[in-house]
């Protein structure tokens, strides 16, 4: 059985199944005993940033294939009015009017906790897989070199991780499927 085959785009489906393919080369070369003690750690980071970065794909696509809409409230034709204006816990910054309007956000301005949140609302996610997600995520964000890597990548996440995306590829079909309940 096509553990992807819930995923109409082909050309995503294949670039998810080689990418779970080498998260998994990758998770058998770092438990060998040859593999050399210093990379393990990274190599567990590359594995949850290619982990949660199919998480994100899967989600991405049942949103789209939902039909679902994020929306953002912008405002436009700002207009200063004059400095006689002013807010009494604000003094001496300008007062504006300006028409608010609410846009649907674009596919590249959505990220992760975006969606899962919108999801955990919609009850398509469980609170506790939304929590776990969100969890890898923040070990993702730690590629970022300028941020702190305060937890500590092990191949308890790893695998934490990994039944994540297993929970998440079994569940997507079914969720596709489910009405809101929202």
């Amino acid at each position: 059985m096509d553990y992807l085959g819930f995923i109409g785009d082909v050309d995503l489906r294949e670039r998810l199944r080689d990418s779970i393919q080498y998260v998994f080369t990758l998770y058998e070369y770092s438990k060998s005993s040859d593999f050399h003690k210093l990379y393990t750690e990274e190599t567990y980071r590359v594995i949850i940033l290619y982990v949660v970065s199919a998480i994100e794909a899967v989600l991405l696509y049942f949103y789209k294939e939902r039909g679902e809409k994020i929306e953002n409230i912008e405002y436009k034709f700002v207009q200063e009015l004059s400095p006689q204006y002013e807010h009494n816990q604000r003094k001496g910054l300008p007062v504006v009017i300006a028409v608010q309007e609410r846009v649907n956000k674009k596919e590249h301005q959505l990220g992760l906790r975006e969606l899962v949140t919108f999801f955990k609302d919609k009850k398509l996610i469980r609170e506790a897989t939304a929590d776990g997600i969100l969890d890898m995520n923040e070990v993702r964000n730690t590629f970022h070199f300028n941020k702190q890597r305060e937890k500590k990548c092990d191949l308890d996440l790893v695998e934490k991780a990994l039944n994540l995306l297993k929970h998440t590829i079994e569940n997507a079909p079914k969720a596709l499927m489910q009405k809101s309940k929202t």
